[in-house]
């Protein structure tokens, strides 16, 4: 994958992480501080997901071809991840926390099933 592909959602990370940790370096509300830590999660799950469906369209066209039926392309990282988002708010979260059901989602089974 190439990196600027990802550029928008890492500049939304790092933006997100520089912002708790000078929140946390001023003593800012708790509350605040919680619910940053949370989204920060969430987003770095989400990155991660739509990176391993993008590495397994690489190597399996037929997940490609489901994909696309999805409307999305498996060529362009942006759909990858809408696809990782739309399927995430599906979820049942189970009174898991968004970010760990996140990663316990297998998304390139999605797909195959």
């Amino acid at each position: 994958m190439v990196e600027s592909e990802q550029a928008e959602y890492l500049e939304e990370i790092a933006d997100l992480r520089s912002r708790l940790v000078r929140l946390v370096e001023e003593a800012g509300d708790p509350v605040l501080v919680e619910e940053y830590t949370v989204e920060l999660r969430i987003l770095e799950a989400l990155l991660l997901a739509a990176r391993e469906v993008e590495q397994e369209l690489r190597l399996n066209s037929e997940l490609g071809e489901r994909l696309s039926a999805r409307g999305f392309s498996p060529h362009l990282f942006k759909d990858v991840y809408a696809f990782v988002y739309d399927s995430a708010m599906e979820i049942d979260l189970g009174g898991r926390e968004l970010a760990r059901a996140l990663a316990e989602t297998d998304f390139v089974g999605l797909l195959s099933g």
